[in-house]
């Protein structure tokens, strides 16, 4: 994982306590429309056809490397 700058983290700091920034987000938030559970997961469904994937090919996962 890459580290922040001290720049960086002042940036990150500034933008979490600008007043407008935050207005933004609300306005946004207040304007995106909900998903019921069924439309989600109908989204899911759907999303999943993109795959051109099959997934019999994929390698099972070998559980003694898994790091949590």
């Amino acid at each position: 994982m890459t580290r922040l700058s001290d720049q960086e983290k002042n940036e990150f700091r500034e933008d979490a306590l600008s007043e407008s920034r935050r207005a933004d987000f609300k306005r946004l938030s207040e304007q995106t429309p909900r998903l019921t559970p069924t439309e989600h997961i109908e989204f899911l469904t759907w999303a999943s056809g993109l795959s051109k994937e099959d997934p019999r090919s994929r390698k099972r996962p070998v559980e003694r490397i898994m790091l949590l």
